[in-house]
């Protein structure tokens, strides 16, 4: 084999790889037990008024991680 047909085989294999993985995520679906739960600290109804829906949106425990930047003293933070 040429150094021309390796290039192309492994690529192909590459390309073949990445396409069979998107079809695999977009097609089967997850597992029923993923690990993500949502907790809503109140019952809501499904006819809910306003106090009920300030209390979704301000009573809902955020456990999204913090990724603001630090001050170490030494360098400014630039946001």
């Amino acid at each position: 084999m040429k150094k021309r047909d390796i290039i192309t085989l492994v690529i192909s294999v590459i390309i073949f790889i990445v396409a069979a993985g998107l079809v695999y995520r977009y097609i089967v679906p997850p597992p029923k037990d993923t690990g993500i739960k949502v907790e809503v600290p109140h019952p809501v109804n499904p006819t809910f008024n306003a106090d009920q829906l300030n209390t979704l949106k301000n009573d809902v425990k955020d456990f999204s991680p913090d990724l603001t930047p630090k001050d170490s003293g030494n360098k400014p933070v630039i946001q």
